[in-house]
C-alpha cells in the first residue's frame, strides 16, 4: 500500500491512537443524518484495532451520544459537537465552556426555522451546537446561500458563530474549540506518541492542522488521512498527508492497519 512505511512508523509508536470522523468517512453521506449507517467493514476493523491500540475514537460533528449509538462500539471514545462534548464509558458530558449556550442555540434554530420558508431544509438541534442541512433542497446552492444569510444575522444578534460544511451550516458557541483542539487535548491527556486521523470535510482539516503542528513540535508522529470524493473541499486535500477514495478506501486502509498491528503483536510475542 502507498505510504506504507510512514503508516508503519506511526503505528510502532506507543502509546498510539486512531481517531476518525464518522459521516463521509466511515459512513457514506446520506440524504438525512438519521439515514446514515456506519460501514460494517469499518466497524469490524475498528473493533479489532481497539484491542491493539492504546486509543481508538470517533471525533464527530454529531452529538457524542448519537455518534456512540451510530458506531455501536462501547470500547471507543467519542468526541461530539466538534470537540465540545465527550462520551466515554457510557457517559456524555459537554465541555463546561459550552454548556451555557444550549438555550441560545435552541432559540436561534427556532427563529431560523420560522424565517426560512424553503423546502428540503433540515434543522438539527445537537445541544451545544446546531446544524442546518440543505442537501435536499431543490436548488441546494441557492438554498444554502439564503439559509446562511439568515443564520449569520441571527448568530451576530445572539453572539454565536456559523461555519460551513458539505451542504450544511453549523451553528456553534463563540469558543475556540474544534476538532483540532479536541485532538490536541486527547494527545496531551493520553500522552500519545503516534496518532492517525481520518476525515473528509472542512472541520476535519482543523484536526489535520493540529496534528501537523504537533508533529513539527516533536510531540508525536502523526498521519492525516483525507477521505476524498467528488465534492471534497480543497483544504482536505491540501492538509492531508495521504488520501483515500471514499468509505471504500477507508475500509481498505483500516484492514491494512489491522494486519500491521497484528504483525507487530506477533513479533513482540516472539521477541518476548
Amino acid at each position: 500500500m502507498k505510504h506504507d512505511q510512514r503508516l508503519r512508523r506511526v503505528l510502532t509508536q506507543r502509546p498510539c491512537g486512531l481517531l476518525t470522523d464518522i459521516d463521509g468517512t466511515i459512513s457514506p453521506i446520506a440524504a438525512t443524518p438519521d439515514a446514515a449507517r456506519v460501514s460494517p467493514g469499518a466497524q469490524h476493523h475498528l473493533r479489532i484495532l481497539a484491542r491493539y491500540l492504546d486509543l481508538v475514537g470517533a471525533v464527530s460533528g454529531r452529538a457524542a451520544a448519537d455518534a456512540a449509538a451510530m458506531v455501536g462500539l462501547s470500547e471507543l471514545v467519542y468526541i461530539g459537537n466538534h470537540g465540545m462534548e465527550l462520551w466515554e464509558a457510557g457517559v456524555s458530558e459537554p465541555t463546561p465552556e459550552a454548556k451555557p449556550y444550549v438555550d441560545t442555540v435552541a432559540t436561534v434554530l427556532r427563529e431560523a426555522e420560522a424565517q426560512v420558508q424553503l423546502p428540503g431544509i433540515l434543522f438539527e438541534n445537537k445541544g451545544v451546537t446546531g446544524s442546518v442541512h440543505y442537501r435536499l433542497a431543490p436548488e441546494p446552492e441557492q438554498a444554502g446561500a439564503a439559509v446562511g444569510a439568515v443564520l449569520q444575522a441571527l448568530a451576530v444578534q445572539y453572539g454565536l458563530r456559523i461555519t460551513g460544511g458539505r451542504f450544511v451550516w453549523e451553528l456553534r458557541p463563540p469558543l475556540e474549540i474544534n476538532k483540532g483542539t479536541a485532538v490536541q487535548q486527547l494527545v496531551g491527556q493520553r500522552g500519545l506518541r503516534g496518532v492517525i486521523f481520518l476525515g473528509d470535510d472542512r472541520t476535519d482539516a482543523d484536526a489535520f492542522q493540529a496534528l501537523r503542528e504537533l508533529q513539527q513540535q516533536g510531540v508525536c508522529e502523526a498521519l492525516s488521512v483525507g477521505v476524498v470524493g467528488a465534492d471534497t473541499p480543497a483544504i482536505v486535500r491540501e492538509l492531508a498527508d495521504i488520501v483515500v477514495e471514499g468509505v471504500t478506501g477507508v475500509e481498505q486502509l483500516l484492514a491494512h492497519m489491522t494486519e500491521l498491528v497484528a504483525q507487530q503483536r506477533d513479533q513482540t510475542i516472539r521477541e518476548g
